[in-house]
C-alpha cells in the first residue's frame, strides 16, 4: 500500500523528491554517497547538489559532515524508498502496460510520481498486480496448449 505520509510533512519539492530517490538509489549499494556522485547522477555542477543536500540536510533526512559523504537518515532511507516505489511503480506501468518507450517512461514517471494520489497509485498497483498474474495464467496456458499439441502429433 503506498502513502506518502513520511515526506508530506516536510514540504519537500518535486526537484527536492527526486534528489532524496537519487540519494536513495546511490547509498544502497555503499551506504553513503559521494557529493561528485549525486552531482553527476542529476547532472549538476557541485554547487547546486550542495544546496539540494543542505535542504535534505535541514529538514532531518540526510547528515552530512562537512565535505564529507552523505548518508540519509532512518526517515529520509524510508522516504527515499517510499519515492522510490512509486517511481518505479509509474514507470513499470507506462513501459509494460501502456508500452511507452523506457527513455520517455523515465522523464514521465519522474514527473508523475511527485503528483499522483496514494489512492491512484495503490489502484496501479493493483491493476499491475491482476496485468502480471493474467499474463502468467496467460503463458501458461499456452504452454499447456503447445504441450498438447505436441503430444497430439507424436501419436
Amino acid at each position: 500500500m503506498y502513502q506518502h505520509t513520511q515526506l508530506k510533512s516536510r514540504s519537500l519539492t518535486p526537484t527536492r523528491e527526486n534528489y532524496l530517490r537519487a540519494l536513495y538509489q546511490l547509498s544502497r549499494s555503499g551506504g553513503s554517497v559521494r557529493l561528485t556522485d549525486l552531482a553527476r547522477t542529476q547532472g549538476v555542477r557541485l554547487p547546486t547538489a550542495r544546496h539540494f543536500v543542505s535542504c535534505l540536510r535541514d529538514v532531518g533526512l540526510a547528515e552530512q559532515e562537512s565535505y564529507g559523504r552523505i548518508t540519509l537518515t532512518t526517515v529520509g532511507k524510508r522516504g527515499g524508498r517510499e519515492i522510490s516505489d512509486r517511481f518505479e511503480l509509474t514507470r513499470k506501468f507506462l513501459i509494460e502496460v501502456l508500452g511507452v518507450p523506457e527513455t520517455a517512461a523515465e522523464r514521465e514517471a519522474c514527473v508523475m510520481e511527485h503528483h499522483l494520489d496514494d489512492d491512484t497509485l495503490n489502484r496501479l498497483a493493483a491493476f499491475d498486480k491482476h496485468v502480471t498474474r493474467s499474463a502468467v495464467r496467460v503463458e501458461a496456458g499456452l504452454g499447456c496448449l503447445a504441450n498438447l499439441k505436441s503430444d497430439i502429433t507424436a501419436k
